[in-house]
């Protein structure tokens, strides 16, 4: 029997865009007492990619993206 496969956008999994998820990573980042470093360690990544991110130098892909937001309800921010 050959293998399905079921596409969902990121919208679909998580109900937010990109840019939505990281509006709210940045009001996390200016509204929280935790540094930069802090965050980036948190989310497993290096302070630089938060830094890329947030300047939207560089787009996280989607399993960064399920990361964050994940992140982001833990902290009860989503």
């Amino acid at each position: 029997m050959p293998w399905t496969f079921r596409v969902l956008s990121f919208k679909t999994v998580v109900g937010m865009t990109t840019d939505e998820v990281l509006d709210a990573l940045g009001r996390y980042t200016k509204d929280s007492k935790r540094s930069h470093r802090e965050t980036a360690a948190e989310l497993g990544i290096r302070e630089t990619v938060l830094g890329d991110w947030l300047g939207r130098k560089a787009l996280p892909e989607k399993s960064g993206l399920a990361r964050i937001a994940g992140f982001l309800r833990r902290v009860k921010y989503l």
